[in-house]
């Protein structure tokens, strides 16, 4: 059995499919195919139900992922290890991330790391997108956190870093009951944040006589919510607790509305052992998410 093959499996399984599969390793389809079988002769069980629409995992496929996981984890940590021991010097991250991730996001972010490299040491600063990106591309950041408005793309290269997709987040329009029923003011959050960006696109032009109120932050507006100043845009994650308790309430909105928080990290400058982790973070943020 070789450890590639192993990787290999847990990322078909995770994605779903062998094309999949192949387009976030960056290998040939073939060679997924390949390795996929390897571990099936090496281990004596088939892993996918290739009878099956969509080659679902067979029972060995799913006991094996769990240790596979596993595995690949305490590997990830040697190696980071060995590497560090290597530099003579405990390995550092500068980390930037906007606000709102910084409030919801970012902590189970660096639980991630933490448990994947306990002997890294992390910096975040928190900045807006458009700085965000300037300083990974500038190799002032290592890795930077930013959400926008969901877009196609996942996973990608692009100038300045390599990309990839954590979070997927439903939007909601949310304000006291009073403030739902007839919304007198809207709260806006800092320019250049992708929830002021839906609010300015889709609903302002809904409710032309209201005031607008910048609060600054994701957390701004939630406070400011709550004391029932106006209307707002929350992630989910934020609004959840609120929504359930009955201290504020979801408003219609025409479009539902998704915000991604992706990963950027620069290729030149970040570590190559945390480069290995962030290629699997995405499986592993929405199973310590859920």
């Amino acid at each position: 059995m070789e450890f590639r093959w192993l990787e290999t499996f847990a990322v078909a399984a995770r994605e779903g499919s062998m094309s999949a599969a192949a387009t976030r390793l960056g290998y040939a389809r073939s060679t997924v195919t390949g390795h996929v079988q390897g571990l099936e002769r090496s281990l004596g069980a088939k892993l996918f139900d290739r009878s099956k629409p969509g080659h679902p995992l067979t029972m060995s496929g799913a006991a094996l992922l769990k240790h596979a996981e596993t595995v690949l984890e305490e590997l990830s940590r040697a190696r980071a290890a060995v590497a560090a021991s290597e530099d003579g010097r405990v390995q550092s991250l500068r980390l930037g991330a906007t606000e709102s991730v910084c409030a919801y996001r970012l902590p189970v972010f660096l639980r991630m790391l933490n448990r994947l490299m306990p002997e890294l040491k992390v910096e975040v600063e928190a900045a807006p997108v458009g700085a965000l990106r300037e300083q990974v591309a500038a190799g002032r950041h290592e890795v930077v956190l930013i959400n926008g408005v969901r877009e196609q793309a996942t996973s990608e290269r692009r100038d300045g870093g390599t990309q990839r997709r954590l979070w997927e987040e439903k939007v909601v329009l949310i304000g006291t009951p009073e403030a739902a029923r007839r919304p007198r003011r809207v709260l806006l959050t800092a320019p250049g944040c992708a929830y002021r960006e839906i609010v300015e696109r889709e609903f302002l032009d809904r409710l032309p006589k209201v005031d607008v109120l910048q609060v600054g932050s994701v957390e701004g507006v939630k406070s400011s919510a709550l004391s029932n100043l106006g209307v707002g845009l929350l992630p989910m994650v934020a609004a959840k607790p609120f929504l359930a308790g009955g201290q504020l309430v979801e408003l219609p909105l025409r479009t539902s509305h998704t915000v991604v928080t992706d990963a950027i990290w620069n290729p030149d400058a970040c570590p190559p052992a945390v480069v290995g982790h962030l290629q699997r973070l995405q499986s592993a943020s929405v199973g310590e998410d859920r």
